[in-house]
């Protein structure tokens, strides 16, 4: 044993002098092993002082040649010595994005796949976990630029309600407008006098947008649905989750969604779009993303907690939600209502705080249907909802099948055309598959823009781009000048879409609604459209790829 024991310290003594010997003659080096075969294992690599991970088979130092090559391919930090004290911090040495990999896959620049997975840009965002810093309301300095500040040209038969176009109308124009059958003086004056917030932000819907830039009816009507008392309750009818109606004691009506999901729960890779559950956060960051793109035509939508038992179980009268609430386990209180899919046990809503208060968003309802009748339109590029079969634009010729669109109505004059390139830009923004249709109001015929409903299904994973969304923008090759002018701004530093949304979105009162890595996406995929744009450019010029639209402005 005494001899075994002098043997263990002569090979350690051993051991330690050669170290010593190759630290002072300054030849430390990093040498890894890989199999031949990547597949063959899993820490495959070892290094004296550490492993680089490669997705190269071989064996491989490294050195000048190896960090060019890791830097070109992938965007790897291949610094030796900031590996080290990487690992003496207890983090990976290899945290950076996959540079190569998204230059690689640039839209335009690639015939295999329509979906790109990207990292975080660099290790700073990857770690981003608070606010960045910056001074000043970059929403304010957003709000003063020329290109939000277009005059918009909108004329009395431009308002969708007739008491807005009496109200907007000359005193000739009047004479020609009947609010109703029996219409005289006295309704006049009423509509003269309205106060109602909701009523007057109605009154300024158009065929172009559903509020003007500066309403101040906007915020009164957000104001209200925070902090205004619940009346009544009751389930909107269809649909695949539940969603009720609600109105408040100044008799508006808003549309609620309820909390399902964490903000850091993603969607899992292996759903279908069309299985996932609806988020109530997600249509919050959708109006504000509506707003900031000056597309205005989402109506507002706010978050707010709710008492489960007081502001919806006693609020309601409706037997077919009230059967559904129970008491967990646990001693929350549940219910899951009544709809086509996730309305059981197993999918139930239930308080997250105290037992009884509830998370959810909030949309101001546009006006009734008997005043103002919408027209359902199947969208050209609706996906097939199907895990086998494949949309007709999916097993198309791109250019074939946006010339066949592009000629039929009403697509083939007037701005629906670039309607649908907008709600385009905005989908794949908020990496939104779910619009299989969009709803336009009757009154302007097929000279409306769609309105932005549903957004539920968005913000669903922060490092996957479905490209496949933006397929009208690289097969038509066609965008309009006005929002590829406000995109470019968005990619600059002083007004960049993910401190826009953050500032946008901070006065909300479940703030945050988004988390990080979801503003950071944002940013990446602006970049991705003025990518696909420019190459459009290169290929077609501006003239043919650009689509005027000011004169509409």
């Amino acid at each position: 044993m005494k001899l075994k024991a002098r043997l263990v310290t002569g090979v350690m003594l051993t051991t330690l002098v050669a170290c010593g010997l190759l630290v002072l003659n300054g030849n430390l080096r990093v040498a890894v092993e890989f199999t031949a075969d990547p597949a063959a294992g899993q820490g495959a690599g070892r290094a004296a002082q550490g492993a680089v991970t490669s997705r190269y088979g071989g064996k491989a130092v490294v050195g000048p040649g190896n960090k060019k090559l890791l830097n070109e391919e992938y965007g790897v930090n291949s610094n030796v010595s900031n590996g080290f004290s990487a690992m003496n911090s207890g983090q990976h040495p290899n945290k950076s994005p996959e540079k190569g990999l998204q230059e690689k896959n640039k839209i335009l620049g690639r015939q295999v796949s329509l979906t790109v997975e990207h990292k975080q840009q660099n290790n700073d965002q990857e770690n981003r976990t608070s606010q960045p810093k910056y001074t000043g309301s970059k929403l304010k300095n957003l709000y003063k630029h020329p290109l939000y500040r277009i005059p918009e040209r909108v004329s009395t038969s431009d308002y969708l309600l007739k008491p807005a176009r009496w109200l907007h109308a000359t005193a000739e124009e009047r004479k020609h407008i009947k609010l109703d059958e029996n219409s005289g003086e006295e309704q006049n004056e009423e509509v003269l006098h309205e106060k109602k917030p909701w009523r007057l932000l109605q009154y300024g819907i158009t065929r172009y947008s559903l509020y003007a830039r500066n309403d101040p009816n906007v915020e009164e009507v957000l104001k209200a649905i925070r902090t205004q008392e619940v009346t009544y309750v009751e389930m909107k009818p269809g649909g695949t989750q539940l969603k009720l109606f609600m109105e408040f004691e100044d008799t508006s009506i808003g549309l609620f969604k309820p909390w399902r999901w964490p903000r850091d729960r993603e969607t899992p890779p292996d759903h279908f779009y069309f299985t996932d559950y609806e988020r109530h956060n997600a249509e919050i960051a959708a109006y504000h993303l509506d707003r900031i793109l000056d597309f205005r035509r989402c109506p507002p939508v706010s978050g707010r907690w709710f008492n489960v038992t007081s502001e919806i179980r006693y609020k309601s009268e409706d037997e077919k939600l009230l059967k559904t609430f129970f008491v967990s386990p646990i001693g929350n209180v549940c219910f899951f209502g009544d709809c086509s899919y996730y309305c059981n046990t197993e999918h139930m809503i239930c308080a997250i705080k105290d037992h009884h208060m509830l998370e959810g968003s909030v949309a101001a309802y546009l006006p009734r249907w008997q005043e103002a009748p919408r027209k359902t339109w199947k969208h050209p590029w609706k996906r097939s909802y199907s895990r086998v079969k494949k949309a007709e634009w999916e097993v198309t010729d791109g250019e074939a099948f946006c010339r066949q669109v592009r000629s039929s109505p009403p697509y083939d004059k007037g701005r629906r055309f670039g309607d649908v390139l907008d709600l385009t830009v905005y989908d794949f923004l908020m990496g939104n598959m779910d619009r299989h249709h969009y709803e336009t109001f009757k009154a302007f015929g097929n000279n409306s823009a769609p309105i932005h409903l549903d957004q539920g299904r968005a913000f669903g994973r922060t490092t996957h781009d479905e490209i496949s969304i933006l397929v009208p923008i690289y097969s038509c090759c066609s965008i309009r000048k006005s929002t590829w002018a406000r995109l470019q701004l968005l990619a600059r530093e002083d007004y960049r879409l993910s401190d826009l949304m953050r500032e946008s979105m901070r006065t909300d009162p479940i703030t945050p609604i988004l988390t990080e890595p979801h503003l950071l996406a944002l940013d990446r995929r602006v970049s991705i459209i003025l990518d696909t744009v420019e190459k459009c450019i290169k290929k077609k010029g501006v003239e043919k790829v650009l689509l005027e639209d000011l004169e509409h402005l």
